[in-house]
């Protein structure tokens, strides 16, 4: 059987450029596949009337017994990388895509490949970690990060027609790694764009966000202590929304044996319209990597973005991939991880949040998303 071949494929997060992607590829063409995923599964969001047979959900096996799911994590990373790969080879065989473009590293392996055999025209490779820097992990995350990652992430770059890249830092993090430039072709979205929601009110708020999931050094444990001085001078509270991990249940037991219940509010992943509701409230989005050698180090984080598309100052760590951004925009405080100036900080954010706001819209205006038509022009010359 001979199926028809698709125009476009995209397999992306569920995040903050969900909208705006979504749109802006089914305006290239509607004989589009469009994938997103997140912590618990990969979504279909729109396939051509054409393509009947593929599932709309892929769930991955991530059991919520945290003592379980540390027992067999071996075979269930196994089953997830497995997944991804699994899905681009099947769609690549069967029907042809003329433009890849993905975020997903496993993925971007199988596109390029795809590309240099024929099976695909055009490939974007859309980037912004280097996560081979993982040496305090455990023998499954550096065997992961630091080797496989570093492998798949070499043949998407080498066999793309465009990286699209979110973060110099990790570019640059890259080229020492291999000692040269791999892609004669790349785009860095920076400053990174940024499209402001517009149900994102900005009157007074009252509440602190982190958004995204909980490591060990996500500084949560910093800002916890702090919170019932801040709800008694300004109100807040802090919203916790993110996936499940082990590290978010032990935060979960620290705000139970500080009895800090009372200022804080826990959420899983949201999807974009119950997230938006959520946050509306929140005068102020947090990233206090304490970590000196993560990966998120060298990254321009979605959360960052997905604050300032709320318009949602930040209060980040002078460690994260856009202070020079933050900093010369006006778009929040960058900050050294200590309790005393975390407090102080927020205080200020939450003084300032309307002359912060003025300057997010400036931002967003000065800095608007490209479209894929934009990238194949970019190809083209």
């Amino acid at each position: 059987m001979q199926f028809k071949r698709l125009d476009f494929v995209s397999l992306k997060m569920d995040s903050y450029e969900k909208k705006i992607c979504t749109k802006d590829f089914l305006s290239y063409s509607k004989n589009s596949m469009l994938f997103f995923y997140d912590f618990n599964c990969i979504h279909l969001e729109y396939k051509p009337a054409h393509v009947k047979w593929f599932p709309t959900t892929i769930k991955f096996p991530f059991p919520k017994n945290k003592n379980f799911a540390k027992l067999i994590s071996p075979f269930t990373w196994v089953i997830f990388f497995g997944t991804f790969l699994f899905l681009s080879v099947i769609i690549c065989i069967i029907y042809r895509p003329k433009v890849c473009l993905t975020e997903v590293t496993w993925v971007a392996a199988v596109f390029g490949i795809a590309r240099k055999i024929g099976l695909c025209k055009k490939f974007i490779y859309c980037t912004g970690d280097w996560l081979a820097n993982q040496g305090n992990k455990g023998l499954l995350s550096r065997l992961a990060n630091n080797y496989l990652f570093v492998f798949m992430d070499y043949i998407a770059f080498t066999t793309c027609d465009l990286v699209v890249s979110e973060s110099k830092l990790a570019n640059e993090a890259r080229e020492r790694y291999w000692g040269r430039q791999l892609s004669r072709t790349i785009h860095h979205l920076l400053p990174p764009p940024v499209e402001v929601y517009p149900n994102a009110i900005p009157d007074t708020r009252t509440n602190i966000c982190f958004l995204g999931q909980v490591r060990e050094d996500s500084g949560l444990d910093l800002i916890l202590p702090l919170l019932p001085e801040l709800h008694r001078d300004i109100g807040a509270k802090l919203k916790i929304i993110g996936p499940p991990s082990i590290e978010r249940t032990l935060i979960e037991e620290t705000v139970e044996s500080l009895g800090l219940k009372n200022f804080v509010e826990l959420y899983d992943f949201l999807p974009l319209s119950e997230l938006e509701e959520v946050l509306k409230d929140c005068f102020c989005g947090i990233n206090l990597i304490k970590d000196e050698e993560s990966f998120t180090c060298l990254a321009t984080c979605g959360k960052l973005i997905q604050y300032l598309q709320m318009k949602m100052p930040i209060l980040a760590s002078n460690n994260n991939g856009i202070v020079d951004v933050i900093e010369e925009n006006n778009l929040g405080i960058i900050i050294e991880t200590k309790a005393s100036v975390i407090t102080s900080s927020i205080r200020k954010l939450h003084k300032d949040q309307k002359n912060y706001t003025t300057n997010i819209i400036k931002y967003a205006e000065k800095n608007p998303y490209l479209s894929i038509k934009d990238y194949l022009k970019i190809i083209e010359k």
